[in-house]
């Protein structure tokens, strides 16, 4: 994927913006995406960050997520033929990297060879990255490219995805009527995970998640949290 992901950038030759840093990285991601989309073609990754193969996919144009080997076996051998045969398109890959497997970062950073990196909060990364085509601010980087800013930010993600303490935490609490826990659940198909660790008051909420992971932890008192567990919040957003 890592092969494909460079001959499709020297196909079509994109302009690539990085998205790094502990920050609202998806809500900037969107606020960059949305501005410069009304004016040029762009794409930007939705994939959950964690599942790596979300950013080659993205890169290709793949809008689906293969469920086997041999549909993986048909994107690659489609790929290859859409970068050999189709015409080069020029448009903007606004990517959203995730710091949490440094490997994995340096990889696909290698890779993208992004003309801008936009750093929200800290990121380890800042120090060693080329100051000039690093940014710290989506003004500057619509400024560059030459877009006017006229949406300045959007609500929060109704289902929230971030690392804390070294764990996944999906953050599905609302002010209203909660996302389905069915939906929740589906975004966990990270590549390796450990204990799903469900905080919810709903029946169903517990049936469905036990009924998907028999081994789910439902509320626990006390947990031993690792960085590969994944955490599911539900409930009231005002009082979680």
């Amino acid at each position: 994927m890592g092969f494909l992901t460079l001959l499709t950038i020297k196909k079509h030759h994109p302009t690539v913006i990085c998205i790094m840093g502990d920050g609202e990285t998806s809500v900037t991601r969107e606020i960059l995406y949305e501005n410069i989309h009304q004016k040029y073609p762009a794409r930007r990754n939705l994939e959950i960050l964690e599942a790596e193969f979300g950013i080659p996919l993205t890169t290709l144009g793949i809008l689906t997520y293969p469920s086997n080997t041999i549909k993986w076996i048909k994107l690659i051998i489609s790929s290859l033929f859409r970068i050999i045969y189709l015409k080069p398109h020029k448009h903007f890959l606004i990517i959203e990297i995730p710091e949490i497997n440094k490997k994995i970062t340096e990889f696909w950073l290698n890779k993208l060879n992004p003309k801008f990196i936009l750093i929200t909060g800290k990121s380890e990364y800042e120090p060693k990255l080329p100051k000039e085509n690093t940014y710290n601010n989506v003004k500057e980087v619509l400024k560059k490219v030459g877009v006017k800013e006229t949406i300045k930010e959007l609500p929060q993600p109704r289902i929230r995805i971030y690392r804390e303490n070294n764990a996944t935490v999906i953050d599905a609490t609302s002010y209203y009527i909660p996302p389905p826990i069915k939906s929740v659940l589906e975004l966990i198909n990270l590549p390796k995970f450990g204990k799903i660790i469900l905080f919810s008051n709903s029946k169903k909420d517990q049936k469905d998640t036990l009924t998907i992971f028999p081994n789910a932890l439902i509320n626990p008192q006390t947990a031993q949290i690792e960085p590969e567990d994944v955490v599911i919040k539900r409930g009231n957003k005002k009082y979680p």
